[in-house]
């Protein structure tokens, strides 16, 4: 079972990407607090409200019986593609740096948690658990 053709994985793969890339551009704002002229970055936040609200491309339910409901014709599991990173303007401040570190290692374990016990669900119905 390939679980990158469920969406809900895929969002939470997306998310955790999206976490990587975060926690790669805080290093480099650590790294280069010293850099004279340098102002930090970040990474464009992914917006799963509007991921939710069509404002993006949604979410499409897996069909496969003829009786399953189906999303709207041309839909698909989400956008792809690299993290826009983005340029804060502001000089680095290690205090904010760790604090954002610190949220963003709570929300990747909160992300893996979450992964798993879908994992655990799927086991259960299929009488693996």
């Amino acid at each position: 079972m390939d679980l990158t053709q469920i969406p809900l994985f895929a969002e939470m793969a997306k998310r955790l990407q999206w976490l990587t890339a975060r926690q790669n551009v805080i290093s480099e704002n650590v790294a280069n607090a010293n850099t004279p002229g340098y102002t930090t970055g970040d990474v464009k936040p992914l917006d799963f409200a509007k991921l939710l609200s069509g404002q993006q491309t949604p979410l499409q339910l897996a069909t496969t019986d003829a009786a399953h409901l189906r999303t709207p014709a041309g839909a698909d599991s989400g956008a792809t593609g690299e993290f826009q990173r983005t340029d804060t303007g502001t000089p680095v401040s290690l205090e904010q740096q760790m604090m954002l570190l610190s949220q963003t290692a709570s929300d990747f374990n909160f992300t893996t948690a979450l992964y798993q016990k879908q994992i655990a669900l799927i086991k259960d119905a299929i009488g693996h658990g």
